[in-house]
Protein backbone atom coordinates (compact mmCIF):
# COMPACT_ATOMS: atom_id res chain seq x y z
CA UNK A 1 0.00 0.00 0.00
CA UNK A 2 1.05 3.69 0.43
CA UNK A 3 3.28 4.49 -2.59
CA UNK A 4 3.27 0.53 -3.60
CA UNK A 5 0.21 0.65 -4.00
CA UNK A 6 -1.60 3.84 -3.81
CA UNK A 7 -2.08 3.60 -7.85
CA UNK A 8 -5.39 1.47 -7.06
CA UNK A 9 -6.75 4.40 -5.32
CA UNK A 10 -5.11 6.95 -7.86
CA UNK A 11 -7.50 4.33 -10.43
CA UNK A 12 -9.00 4.95 -9.53
CA UNK A 13 -9.71 6.56 -5.73
CA UNK A 14 -6.76 5.26 -8.63
CA UNK A 15 -9.85 5.69 -10.00
CA UNK A 16 -9.55 6.59 -11.08
CA UNK A 17 -7.41 6.03 -6.48
CA UNK A 18 -3.29 5.83 -3.72
CA UNK A 19 -3.40 11.31 -1.00
CA UNK A 20 -10.20 21.47 0.36
CA UNK A 21 -13.46 22.49 1.02
CA UNK A 22 -14.59 18.70 1.61
CA UNK A 23 -12.91 18.64 5.09
CA UNK A 24 -9.18 17.62 3.84
CA UNK A 25 -7.90 14.93 5.28
CA UNK A 26 -11.31 14.17 7.14
CA UNK A 27 -10.55 11.08 8.58
CA UNK A 28 -11.86 7.11 7.20
CA UNK A 29 -13.74 6.18 9.61
CA UNK A 30 -15.37 9.62 10.08
CA UNK A 31 -16.83 9.27 6.85
CA UNK A 32 -17.73 5.93 6.84
CA UNK A 33 -19.75 7.14 9.89
CA UNK A 34 -21.74 10.13 7.99
CA UNK A 35 -21.98 8.62 5.04
CA UNK A 36 -25.39 6.98 3.73
CA UNK A 37 -24.98 3.33 2.52
CA UNK A 38 -27.38 3.89 -0.20
CA UNK A 39 -26.84 4.91 -4.46
CA UNK A 40 -28.16 8.70 -4.82
CA UNK A 41 -30.05 8.48 -7.45
CA UNK A 42 -28.47 8.62 -10.75
CA UNK A 43 -27.96 12.56 -12.47
CA UNK A 44 -25.83 13.23 -15.33
CA UNK A 45 -22.00 13.55 -14.03
CA UNK A 46 -20.94 17.48 -14.52
CA UNK A 47 -18.12 17.52 -17.63
CA UNK A 48 -15.46 17.85 -15.18
CA UNK A 49 -15.99 14.31 -13.40
CA UNK A 50 -16.74 15.47 -9.85
CA UNK A 51 -20.20 15.79 -7.91
CA UNK A 52 -19.86 18.47 -5.62
CA UNK A 53 -20.19 17.62 -1.82
CA UNK A 54 -20.37 13.59 -2.92
CA UNK A 55 -18.20 11.50 -1.27
CA UNK A 56 -17.57 7.81 -0.79
CA UNK A 57 -15.80 5.16 1.47
CA UNK A 58 -14.01 1.96 0.65
CA UNK A 59 -12.53 -1.19 2.18
CA UNK A 60 -9.45 -2.95 0.47
CA UNK A 61 -8.43 -5.95 0.97
CA UNK A 62 -4.62 -7.47 -0.19
CA UNK A 63 -4.49 -11.34 -1.22
CA UNK A 64 -8.55 -11.32 0.36
CA UNK A 65 -7.46 -10.50 3.78
CA UNK A 66 -8.69 -6.89 5.06
CA UNK A 67 -5.90 -4.40 4.73
CA UNK A 68 -7.59 -1.39 5.04
CA UNK A 69 -9.63 1.77 4.54
CA UNK A 70 -9.75 4.47 1.95
CA UNK A 71 -12.29 7.69 1.60
CA UNK A 72 -12.59 10.08 -0.13
CA UNK A 73 -14.80 13.29 -0.39
CA UNK A 74 -15.29 16.64 -2.66
CA UNK A 75 -15.54 20.06 -1.81
CA UNK A 76 -17.31 22.77 -3.48
CA UNK A 77 -16.94 24.83 -6.14
CA UNK A 78 -15.30 28.49 -5.27
CA UNK A 79 -13.30 31.35 -6.42
CA UNK A 80 -9.65 30.08 -6.16
CA UNK A 81 -7.31 31.93 -7.36
CA UNK A 82 -9.26 33.94 -9.96
CA UNK A 83 -10.02 30.38 -11.32
CA UNK A 84 -13.57 28.28 -10.56
CA UNK A 85 -12.28 25.58 -8.68
CA UNK A 86 -13.33 22.88 -6.29
CA UNK A 87 -11.02 20.91 -3.63
CA UNK A 88 -11.14 16.91 -3.71
CA UNK A 89 -9.79 15.04 -0.67
CA UNK A 90 -8.91 11.41 -0.34
CA UNK A 91 -7.31 9.15 2.12
CA UNK A 92 -6.26 5.63 2.38
CA UNK A 93 -5.14 3.71 5.78
CA UNK A 94 -4.08 0.30 6.55
CA UNK A 95 -6.56 -1.42 9.51
CA UNK A 96 -6.85 -4.84 11.19
CA UNK A 97 -4.26 -7.25 11.35
CA UNK A 98 -2.70 -5.45 8.65
CA UNK A 99 -1.93 -2.24 10.55
CA UNK A 100 0.17 -4.26 13.03
CA UNK A 101 2.38 -5.35 10.25
CA UNK A 102 2.84 -1.96 8.87
CA UNK A 103 1.49 1.47 9.48
CA UNK A 104 0.21 3.07 5.89
CA UNK A 105 -1.12 6.32 5.75
CA UNK A 106 -1.96 8.46 2.06
CA UNK A 107 -3.52 11.15 1.92
CA UNK A 108 -3.91 13.62 -0.89
CA UNK A 109 -5.82 16.91 -1.79
CA UNK A 110 -5.65 18.30 -4.63
CA UNK A 111 -7.33 21.79 -6.14
CA UNK A 112 -9.12 21.01 -9.52
CA UNK A 113 -9.51 23.64 -12.10
CA UNK A 114 -13.21 23.49 -13.06
CA UNK A 115 -12.96 24.37 -16.62
CA UNK A 116 -10.77 21.91 -17.74
CA UNK A 117 -10.47 18.59 -15.24
CA UNK A 118 -7.42 19.20 -14.31
CA UNK A 119 -5.19 19.54 -10.87
CA UNK A 120 -3.97 23.04 -10.31
CA UNK A 121 -2.25 22.00 -6.73
CA UNK A 122 -1.83 18.90 -4.39
CA UNK A 123 -0.56 18.43 -0.77
CA UNK A 124 0.46 14.50 -0.49
CA UNK A 125 1.30 13.08 2.62
CA UNK A 126 2.53 9.24 2.88
CA UNK A 127 3.49 7.26 5.76
CA UNK A 128 4.68 3.85 5.18
CA UNK A 129 6.04 1.92 8.33
CA UNK A 130 8.76 4.44 9.55
CA UNK A 131 9.45 6.15 6.64
CA UNK A 132 7.28 9.64 5.79
CA UNK A 133 7.27 11.50 2.77
CA UNK A 134 5.67 15.05 1.99
CA UNK A 135 5.22 17.14 -1.48
CA UNK A 136 3.29 20.28 -2.30
CA UNK A 137 2.84 20.41 -6.37
CA UNK A 138 1.90 22.81 -9.23
CA UNK A 139 0.19 22.09 -12.06
CA UNK A 140 -0.35 23.75 -15.46
CA UNK A 141 -1.51 21.75 -18.05
CA UNK A 142 1.95 19.62 -18.63
CA UNK A 143 4.16 21.65 -16.34
CA UNK A 144 4.51 20.04 -13.08
CA UNK A 145 6.67 21.90 -9.90
CA UNK A 146 7.19 19.54 -6.66
CA UNK A 147 8.53 20.42 -3.49
CA UNK A 148 8.99 16.96 -1.22
CA UNK A 149 11.01 15.75 1.39
CA UNK A 150 11.12 12.94 3.62
CA UNK A 151 10.26 13.83 7.16
CA UNK A 152 13.64 15.82 7.07
CA UNK A 153 14.73 19.26 6.72
CA UNK A 154 16.05 18.78 3.02
CA UNK A 155 13.65 19.97 0.42
CA UNK A 156 14.11 18.59 -2.54
CA UNK A 157 12.84 20.05 -6.13
CA UNK A 158 11.57 18.49 -9.13
CA UNK A 159 10.26 20.38 -12.77
CA UNK A 160 8.53 18.25 -15.28
CA UNK A 161 7.62 19.46 -18.79
CA UNK A 162 4.94 17.10 -20.62
CA UNK A 163 4.94 19.72 -23.64
CA UNK A 164 1.31 19.35 -25.34
CA UNK A 165 0.15 16.32 -22.67
CA UNK A 166 -1.70 17.15 -19.80
CA UNK A 167 -0.77 16.22 -16.36
CA UNK A 168 -3.14 14.41 -14.15
CA UNK A 169 -3.07 12.96 -10.80
CA UNK A 170 -5.10 10.33 -8.89
CA UNK A 171 -8.30 12.58 -8.34
CA UNK A 172 -8.21 14.32 -11.64
CA UNK A 173 -7.33 10.67 -13.15
CA UNK A 174 -10.36 8.94 -11.59
CA UNK A 175 -13.03 11.96 -13.14
CA UNK A 176 -11.51 11.53 -16.23
CA UNK A 177 -12.41 7.53 -16.34
CA UNK A 178 -15.71 8.42 -15.41
CA UNK A 179 -16.88 10.68 -17.88
CA UNK A 180 -15.33 8.79 -20.93
CA UNK A 181 -17.81 6.92 -23.22
CA UNK A 182 -16.15 4.99 -25.96
CA UNK A 183 -16.91 1.70 -27.21
CA UNK A 184 -15.88 -1.69 -26.86
CA UNK A 185 -11.89 -2.39 -26.85
CA UNK A 186 -11.28 2.18 -27.27
CA UNK A 187 -8.06 3.12 -25.13
CA UNK A 188 -7.32 6.59 -23.92
CA UNK A 189 -3.71 7.34 -22.11
CA UNK A 190 -3.40 9.11 -19.21
CA UNK A 191 -0.19 10.59 -17.48
CA UNK A 192 -0.21 10.78 -13.77
CA UNK A 193 1.72 11.94 -11.31
CA UNK A 194 1.62 10.21 -8.16
CA UNK A 195 4.28 11.46 -5.34
CA UNK A 196 7.33 12.34 -7.67
CA UNK A 197 6.75 9.50 -10.02
CA UNK A 198 4.94 9.64 -13.16
CA UNK A 199 2.83 6.52 -14.78
CA UNK A 200 1.54 6.51 -18.33
CA UNK A 201 -1.52 4.20 -17.91
CA UNK A 202 -3.47 3.16 -21.08
CA UNK A 203 -6.90 2.37 -20.44
CA UNK A 204 -9.30 0.04 -22.36
CA UNK A 205 -13.14 -0.13 -22.71
CA UNK A 206 -14.22 -3.61 -21.50
CA UNK A 207 -17.67 -3.90 -21.53
CA UNK A 208 -20.80 -4.25 -19.24
CA UNK A 209 -21.00 -6.83 -16.52
CA UNK A 210 -23.17 -7.52 -13.57
CA UNK A 211 -21.04 -7.70 -10.04
CA UNK A 212 -22.12 -7.97 -6.71
CA UNK A 213 -21.51 -5.67 -4.33
CA UNK A 214 -22.04 -3.63 -0.97
CA UNK A 215 -24.47 -2.04 -2.23
CA UNK A 216 -25.96 -5.12 -4.22
CA UNK A 217 -26.05 -6.36 -7.81
CA UNK A 218 -24.73 -3.85 -9.76
CA UNK A 219 -24.85 -3.29 -13.51
CA UNK A 220 -21.33 -2.22 -14.10
CA UNK A 221 -18.60 -0.44 -16.96
CA UNK A 222 -15.57 -2.47 -16.72
CA UNK A 223 -12.28 -0.84 -17.69
CA UNK A 224 -9.11 -2.62 -17.94
CA UNK A 225 -5.67 -0.80 -17.75
CA UNK A 226 -1.72 -0.73 -17.91
CA UNK A 227 0.48 1.05 -15.72
CA UNK A 228 4.09 1.51 -16.58
CA UNK A 229 6.17 4.06 -14.47
CA UNK A 230 8.07 6.78 -17.46
CA UNK A 231 11.22 9.50 -16.80
CA UNK A 232 10.43 13.12 -16.84
CA UNK A 233 10.63 12.00 -20.75
CA UNK A 234 7.62 9.87 -20.89
CA UNK A 235 9.65 7.14 -22.37
CA UNK A 236 9.15 3.69 -19.63
CA UNK A 237 11.81 2.76 -16.94
CA UNK A 238 13.74 0.13 -17.75
CA UNK A 239 13.30 -3.05 -15.33
CA UNK A 240 9.83 -1.70 -14.04
CA UNK A 241 7.33 -4.06 -14.63
CA UNK A 242 4.42 -3.06 -15.51
CA UNK A 243 0.96 -3.17 -13.07
CA UNK A 244 -2.04 -4.47 -14.09
CA UNK A 245 -5.76 -3.53 -13.38
CA UNK A 246 -9.39 -3.35 -13.77
CA UNK A 247 -12.54 -1.08 -12.52
CA UNK A 248 -16.09 -1.23 -12.75
CA UNK A 249 -17.87 1.75 -12.27
CA UNK A 250 -21.57 1.83 -12.06
CA UNK A 251 -23.78 1.92 -15.40
CA UNK A 252 -25.71 4.88 -15.09
CA UNK A 253 -25.21 8.75 -15.25
CA UNK A 254 -23.14 8.52 -11.99
CA UNK A 255 -20.44 6.54 -13.09
CA UNK A 256 -20.03 5.66 -9.41
CA UNK A 257 -16.28 3.77 -8.41
CA UNK A 258 -17.40 0.36 -7.57
CA UNK A 259 -14.50 -1.98 -7.76
CA UNK A 260 -11.18 -1.53 -8.39
CA UNK A 261 -8.20 -4.72 -8.54
CA UNK A 262 -4.55 -3.76 -8.83
CA UNK A 263 -2.56 -6.98 -9.54
CA UNK A 264 0.82 -6.68 -7.62
CA UNK A 265 3.28 -9.02 -6.51
CA UNK A 266 2.28 -9.09 -3.35
CA UNK A 267 -1.02 -10.57 -4.49
CA UNK A 268 -4.50 -8.86 -5.74
CA UNK A 269 -5.43 -4.80 -4.10
CA UNK A 270 -9.20 -5.02 -3.82
CA UNK A 271 -11.04 -1.85 -3.63
CA UNK A 272 -14.64 -1.93 -3.05
CA UNK A 273 -17.31 0.13 -2.67
CA UNK A 274 -18.90 0.82 0.56
CA UNK A 275 -21.00 3.66 0.88
CA UNK A 276 -21.58 7.03 -1.31
CA UNK A 277 -23.68 10.13 -0.79
CA UNK A 278 -24.18 13.42 -2.38
CA UNK A 279 -26.02 16.16 -2.13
Amino acid sequence: MGRRTGLGLALIASVAACGGAAGGGRDAALLARTVSPTVAPPLAIPANGLFPGEAMTFAVRLGGVEAGEAALAVGLPGDIGGRDAIVVSSRMASSGAFRWVKEVDDDLTSTIDLETGLPRELVADVRFGAKTFHADGQFRGGIVDLAWHKGDSRIRYAHYDFGPVDAHNAHTAMAAMRTWEAGQDDTQRLYIVGGRRIWRTDVTWAGRETIATHLGNQTAVRLDGVSVRVTPRLVPERRRKPRTFSVWMSDDADRVPLRVVAHTELGDVVIELTSYQRP
